[in-house]
């Protein structure tokens, strides 16, 4: 696919932004995990902060006494947490729904509502195994240098997720453009170029046109993260045992 995180992230699954290296400065320094609403701080595979549903607070094991100012900052932080991290997920979902609106689209003005079904299972099984790098079995898991390196990784995703799309594409249409030629008596070469040329255009000024929104999405994605790595320093001032575990880095 208000899918992407982190776009990816998943903005990663976002064809609005295929040709373009988003910027967010950002980095994640400690591994974070989370499941249902629990965050839990991760180094050298072990959990060495835990948060959990009811905003109690671990390090080690052990947990820690808290006035009402710190259970305040806590749960704030947590709360933030369960909130924004998984809004990148809704960002590249939002994507996939775009481009499956423009392949109905164009599936209805062929009059064949199943015309595209293999392009939009080629899309949806290519963002899933992208997506499975930081979300799989209702846990998002963000590694060290996840952001940056999803960054990093975006032109790449872009450019085999345009691949896969075009390949996908031109041969559903091909197949139906032809026979549509010969149910009226014959197929012509030339004439199926162009009309492969102009609906690959149609396709691509539908994308663009209805894509502003996503991008904006994924600028405010970056926002909200940013707004979390400054409450979470903020928590660490106030819980000095935590200084040590920082996971979002700006």
């Amino acid at each position: 696919m208000k899918k992407t995180f982190l776009a990816t992230l998943l903005t990663l699954s976002s064809f609005s932004t295929l040709a373009q290296v988003p910027r967010c400065d950002i980095n994640i320094n400690n591994e974070l995990h989370l499941k249902d609403n629990v965050v839990s701080v991760y180094q050298q595979g072990e959990p060495k902060v835990v948060i959990d549903q009811n905003n109690q607070l671990f390090i080690n094991g052990e947990k820690v006494d808290l006035n009402q100012m710190q259970q305040q900052a806590v749960k704030s932080y947590r709360e933030k947490v369960s909130l924004y991290v998984p809004k990148a997920k809704d960002i590249a979902d939002q994507g996939v729904e775009l481009a499956n609106e423009v392949i109905d689209d164009v599936s209805e003005s062929f009059k064949d509502p199943d015309a595209f079904d293999n392009l939009k299972k080629a899309m949806d099984d290519f963002y899933s195994d992208v997506e499975s790098r930081y979300y799989n079995d209702g846990e998002w898991v963000l590694k060290k240098d996840a952001i940056s390196e999803a960054i990093a990784n975006w032109k790449a995703d872009s450019a085999a997720a345009m691949q896969r799309f075009n390949g996908e594409f031109f041969s559903s249409a091909f197949a139906v453009l032809s026979e549509k030629m010969k149910a009226d008596g014959s197929v012509n070469l030339s004439e199926l170029q162009n009309q492969l040329i102009d609906l690959k255009n149609k396709v691509e000024t539908k994308l663009q046109s209805q894509s502003v929104e996503l991008q904006k999405e994924a600028t405010d994605y970056c926002v909200d993260l940013q707004g979390i790595a400054k409450d979470e320093e903020a928590l660490h001032q106030q819980i000095p045992e935590l200084k040590n575990y920082e996971v979002f880095v700006i």
